[in-house]
């Protein structure tokens, strides 16, 4: 994939080690932890926590091996574990190659996401043993430190970050990064507002006043306060770019997938085009939920329309 790494984190307390997102359940993840653990002197019994921020493959993948392994629980939000069950099986797949196929894209780029999606299940190891709820705000101890559990949505729902209150500082995933933006995607199956989401996970972290983040990706950082404003007007920028599009066109009506190759331009593989889409229509839905914008169903294909035109 473009995103060629994650960050996994071992943290040891009294009692044993947390693994917090042990990554993709691939051979070359598992050649990194091999090196980790022979240099700490370490077993999968010494493991006694395995905690996963969000359900997507590169944080989760390892989550249901390192478990068979340890015999240790995975603690997570709720949703992370209702959205990876329902995610991670061949109906999935279907009913997303559907939703593509309605967005416009063509039937053989479909086929080659699709290839993709599923080559990317076979690198996540479902969780079937003891799980643990995370609640919003319920206190963990993580080393010699208590963190606060927060929860955000908008790049996957029930994201979990942990906030150290007298040092500010927060384990984040990928609810802040700092090279990139965090993919927001509309699910097909859900009703949801996911760029709404992420708007209202930015401006509660706002509050948290967070000093420096451990990130799902890239190095660990300083939050200046501009930092969540600057995110924020990327995506407001985004949205103009969309509306942009009637202005300077004589076209009525756009598929999805035409608004997408119009924002993301040099996006041609199929892996990448999966995030492309979702991001551009989750700003669609944006859109139309603020009625600026009609999304039409006909023949099986999803149109859209802008409302000022």
């Amino acid at each position: 994939m473009r995103l060629n790494h994650v960050n996994s984190y071992l943290i040891e307390d009294e009692e044993g080690w947390s693994v917090i997102d042990p990554g993709l359940a691939t051979e070359d993840t598992m050649t990194v932890w091999a090196d980790v653990m022979k240099r700490y002197r370490l077993t999968f019994g010494d493991i006694r926590r395995i905690i996963v921020t969000h359900y997507h493959p590169d944080h989760y993948g390892l989550a249901g091996s390192f478990q068979q392994w340890s015999g240790a629980a995975v603690y997570s939000s709720r949703e992370t574990f209702e959205w990876a069950d329902r995610t991670y099986h061949s109906e999935s797949i279907r009913k997303t190659a559907q939703f593509s196929r309605k967005c416009g894209v063509p039937a053989s780029l479909v086929a080659e996401m699709s290839g993709h999606i599923e080559e990317l299940f076979t690198w996540v190891k479902p969780v079937g043993g003891d799980k643990v709820i995370l609640e919003p705000e319920a206190e963990i101890q993580l080393g010699q430190w208590r963190f606060q559990v927060k929860l955000g949505s908008g790049h996957a729902e029930g994201s979990i970050g942990f906030l150290h209150q007298a040092s500010r500082m927060f384990i984040g995933g990928d609810l802040l990064l700092e090279k990139i933006t965090p993919n927001i995607t509309y699910d097909y199956s859900t009703d949801t507002d996911p760029l709404k989401d992420y708007f209202d996970t930015l401006n509660m972290l706002r509050t948290l006043h967070i000093q420096s983040v451990l990130p799902g990706h890239g190095p660990l950082f300083q939050l200046s306060d501009s930092f969540i404003d600057r995110v924020i007007e990327h995506h407001l920028e985004r949205l103009q770019e969309i509306r942009s599009m009637w202005r300077h066109s004589n076209t009525r009506e756009f598929t999805p997938y035409e608004i997408s190759t119009r924002l993301f331009p040099k996006v041609v593989d199929s892996a990448s085009l999966s995030f492309a889409l979702g991001e551009t229509v989750a700003h669609l839905r944006y859109l139309q939920n603020r009625n600026e914008l009609v999304i039409i169903e006909r023949d099986d294909a999803l149109f859209c329309r802008y409302n000022s035109i």
